[in-house]
């Protein structure tokens, strides 16, 4: 008896301790996450590792690029198997997603535009990233990859809301459980900045007569101006009740007093950017409470982020994704519009330089040389190291494209080889942030 009642405590033990020692395991988890500790953001692997995100951008579909995929790798699964081994083997630790502009060989009959072979192909399948077990991010990119010119969506809408919901669905319902994913962006450089060519295209596309977008706007008005008289005297309009607003052609186009006008539609815009943010991460989080938000892909030095953009997001993204080109202190000088009010980690989602023979795209950096090169790429290194919000980057690009429209990678888009004194670069400097004891 007295064996049995000591075999018991010996099992209560047992089971005490090794409870003990899940507990001391704080930081194991089983998806990808960020914390800050001691003062700095990571990202931190669901085995509780810091990972410093180190990604390849612009890899396609296989559609177009590499030109000899058919012939080198047979199927467009081996072909992306491939994808996976390289940046492996190159000291990348994730696949950032596969969108991007993608170059076309011109000797293509199907070739509809040889003056300009560039096409932007749709985001890998959830099952594509999924199959590899790689450590990866997705695009949702509802209602399109690039948020820019005619077309915009109604935000206010019930259309809107519910095709977000399917996308969502699709996506995170087939990689909530995955542990390999690390997180959602939405799309590609939404114009919340005045000063960017769609801004004011969203705001005409969103307040059509008889949409919800144009019955959020004149609740907005009356907020502002409280009277339909003061509304009239900075419009110009006659109108007689506030409903007659909504079913006005173009409203938005006449106005007495140009300086009211433009801070009304700013102040429209930031109501399409919450419920644009808070439309997107209520999806997410419906079918996904696992993995992180990154938000859109804003190219900052083409359009900088508002302050009243920064502030929304912060209710509704894990993480602030934005592409910036250059060395430390270009990337410097442009972040600081946006560190002023991000207290949280950011990701250089798509950054780098190029060596180029001819104009780079207006999107890109220019390095005059292999020394300028090797200067932009240690940079996302060191920066990563120094700077507090720092938690990785995607580079640009995977592919060395010709003109026209050509961009910078580390790879021959026409033979799939890489190019060796780059590779050797990258390799190098990844392997430096690896000895620091980051995967």
């Amino acid at each position: 008896m007295k064996h049995i009642r000591r075999t018991f405590i010996l099992g209560l033990l047992l089971i005490q301790i090794g409870a003990l020692n899940v507990w001391a395991q704080p930081e194991a988890a089983r998806f990808f996450r960020v914390k800050k500790i001691d003062g700095k953001w990571h990202v931190l692997s669901p085995e509780g590792n810091k990972f410093y995100l180190r990604g390849l951008n612009h890899y396609g579909d296989g559609t177009g690029m590499p030109w000899v995929l058919k012939e080198k790798f047979k199927t467009k699964k081996a072909w992306r198997e491939s994808i996976r081994n390289r940046v492996k083997n190159w000291g990348f630790n994730y696949l950032p997603p596969s969108i991007g502009p993608t170059a076309l060989d011109p000797k293509r009959k199907d070739l509809k535009n040889k003056n300009r072979p560039v096409i932007r192909t749709k985001e890998w399948l959830p099952q594509h990233y999924a199959e590899l077990q790689y450590p990866f991010t997705i695009f949702l990119e509802y209602p399109k990859q690039y948020m820019a010119g005619t077309g915009m969506p109604d935000v206010f809408s019930k259309e809107f809301e519910k095709q977000v919901d399917a996308r969502t669905r699709e996506v995170c319902g087939a990689l909530k459980d995955n542990k390999y994913l690390i997180g959602y962006h939405f799309c590609h450089n939404p114009p919340w900045h005045p000063r960017t060519k769609s801004f004011d295209q969203w705001i005409d596309d969103a307040t059509k007569p008889g949409t919800e977008g144009r019955k959020a706007w004149v609740r907005l008005m009356r907020q502002i101006y409280g009277s339909l008289d003061r509304w009239r005297r900075t419009y110009g309009i006659p109108v007689q009740s506030w409903e007659e607003i909504e079913s006005l052609d173009r409203p938005l186009r006449g106005f007495v007093n140009v300086r009211r006008h433009l801070r009304d539609r700013e102040a429209f815009m930031a109501r399409i950017c919450e419920r644009w943010y808070k439309v997107y991460h209520d999806a997410i989080r419906r079918y996904d409470k696992n993995h992180l938000i990154l938000g859109d892909r804003n190219t900052l030095h083409l359009q900088p982020l508002p302050e009243y953009a920064i502030r929304i997001m912060s209710q509704y993204i894990d993480v602030l994704s934005v592409n910036v080109m250059g060395p430390p202190d270009v990337v410097y000088e442009v972040l600081e519009d946006v560190t002023r009010y991000w207290d949280g980690p950011i990701h250089l989602a798509d950054t780098g330089a190029g060596i180029y023979s001819g104009s780079p795209a207006k999107s890109a950096f220019t390095s005059k040389d292999l020394e300028e090169f090797e200067k932009v790429y240690a940079g996302m290194m060191t920066m990563g190291v120094e700077h507090p919000q720092i938690i990785g980057f995607g580079w640009c690009g995977f592919y060395e494209t010709p003109h026209p429209g050509g961009r910078s990678g580390i790879v021959d888009v026409k033979t799939g080889q890489p190019l060796p004194r780059r590779l050797e670069i990258i390799k190098k400097w990844n392997q430096w942030m690896s000895n620091k004891g980051v995967k």
